[in-house]
């Protein structure tokens, strides 16, 4: 039977050579849910084969969790790729627009530097030469891989990563500023936004209501 995932289902992905499942949720399917209306330049088409997903602090051998405690707040995956980890659907929970965030990332275009996160494409006034020699920070694919060590690691069960060279200080260093707030600082005020602001009421004021997706 061909496996499928929709966007609030909870998952739970059985953790290489160990009894034990690490668990998650998908916020949001690019190709399902996006249409195209977004800003010109945002990521989304890139990520068309991707899905969103969040994952939990809680580490079990028992195929349920009630403790949906963040590791991971959300992350791009190949959606193909998610599918071939061995997977189960545990439950279903609504997802709520207002709570959804993205990566945030940057992108050049025609020697023009932009901040992306979501369906956003937010031109600043930094330099292409400067995000590509000092931030280094654009959009990835995902690994599964690391979807899993990332989740272990933040959950304290680094008991249960094989291999202990693959365990870093920070996974999502060149894809991801929200990992380095000194960074998101800085190209916040490249933007003049504030850089708590959710991405819900960022996307909303540039024009774009995340709801009209779901």
């Amino acid at each position: 039977m061909k496996k499928n995932i929709k966007v609030g289902d909870v998952f739970a992905i059985k953790i290489e050579n160990s009894t034990e499942y690490y668990f998650g949720r998908l916020l949001f399917d690019v190709k399902d849910q996006y249409d195209g209306s977004g800003q010109i330049y945002n990521y989304l088409d890139w990520h068309q084969e991707c899905v969103l997903v969040e994952t939990y602090k809680y580490i079990s051998s028992e195929l349920a969790t009630n403790n949906y405690e963040p590791a991971i707040c959300s992350t791009f995956i190949l959606k193909r790729d998610l599918l071939k980890q061995d997977i189960q659907i545990i439950d279903h929970l609504m997802v709520v627009p207002e709570t959804v965030s993205f990566p945030e990332t940057l992108k050049n275009v025609e020697n023009t530097c932009f901040f992306t996160v979501g369906e956003l494409a937010i031109k600043t006034n930094l330099s292409t030469e400067y995000a590509y020699d000092n931030i280094k920070i654009f959009p990835t694919l995902g690994n599964t891989y690391y979807l899993e060590i990332a989740t272990l690691d933040i959950s304290n069960r680094k008991d249960l990563i094989v291999d202990k060279d693959d365990i870093m200080d920070n996974y999502f260093r060149f894809s991801d500023m929200r990992s380095l707030p000194l960074v998101q600082e800085e190209i916040y005020r490249a933007i003049n936004e504030i850089p708590n602001v959710s991405y819900y009421e960022l996307a909303l004021k540039h024009g774009f209501d995340l709801k009209r997706f779901y």
